[in-house]
């Protein structure tokens, strides 16, 4: 990852600190051709006064007039790319369909993500600002870059501050909850054989890089008093080890197998 593209990352998830969480989502394209293209292709749909934010919202061409952040974004090319079979939505596509159905349907849906799921947007796991985030998306993704990738052939480039591929959310995950396994050892937790079987720690046998690497990364944390991530690794030690496992465990589940683009939330 580029220095530049990893600061972005970083500032991100500083933000995310003051409060929230990020909600990780999938794309389910059958369900967004079938319920919500319908929608957003509405151009007849009446105003709507939301009293929670105290603002008004139209249909979903005029709410991309309407919206700085999304004036890049014309409406009739997102209104093609969604008649594609194939596909690929840019984080700011996502964001402006999600934030527009999320709002203007909000009578209707009062965040019940079965309903999101139906208008194709499959949700994957929430992580709370505090420590999840900082741990998966500055702590894992440096650890990656760092200590992972410089160990294979062939060196990819992790692209989570543009869009996130399942691939690359899989072997954050991994190595979070592999990283987790070793910090219990190191500090003595009397349920690493319990943690063993119910991670399933042996499937990282194949992965000796994985091992090296969180290994190397755990070591670095401890030895150096000046290692950058050394107060979010804190959380870690201090107990996170006991249940971030099981959080990355359920992103897995929730993942299956998936093949595509992950988009993120950003809740305050």
């Amino acid at each position: 990852m580029k220095e530049r593209s990893l600061k972005k990352v970083l500032n991100a998830s500083i933000k995310l600190i003051m409060g929230g969480f990020i909600e990780l989502y999938r794309l389910d394209k059958a369900k967004i051709r079938e319920n919500l293209y319908p929608k957003i292709s509405d151009t007849s749909l009446p105003d709507v006064f939301l009293e929670i934010i105290n603002k008004r919202f139209g249909t979903f061409r005029d709410f991309l007039k309407s919206g700085r952040e999304f004036s890049d974004l014309s409406y009739e090319k997102l209104m093609l790319k969604l008649q594609q079979e194939d596909y690929t939505l840019e984080n700011e596509e996502f964001t402006a369909l999600f934030n527009w159905f999320s709002w203007y349907y909000q009578d209707d849906h009062e965040g019940d993500e079965e309903i999101f799921a139906d208008h194709g947007f499959v949700s994957i796991w929430h992580l709370t600002a505090r420590y999840e985030v900082p741990l998966l998306f500055s702590v894992v993704a440096k650890g990656v870059e760092e200590f992972y990738i410089p160990l294979l052939d062939n060196a990819p480039e992790l692209t989570i501050d543009h869009i996130l591929n399942s691939n690359e959310l899989l072997l954050m995950v991994d190595y979070l909850i592999l990283l987790s396994f070793k910090a219990a050892v190191f500090m003595g937790s009397p349920d690493i054989e319990e943690m063993r079987q119910s991670l399933g720690i042996s499937q990282f046998d194949t992965s000796p890089q994985l091992h090296i690497s969180t290994e190397k990364h755990l070591n670095t944390c401890l030895q150096n008093p000046d290692y950058l991530y050394r107060d979010k690794m804190k959380h870690l030690l201090e107990g996170g080890y006991e249940y971030i496992p099981g959080i990355m465990m359920n992103i897995k589940e929730n993942l299956g197998s998936y093949e595509g683009p992950v988009y993120l939330d950003h809740r305050y």
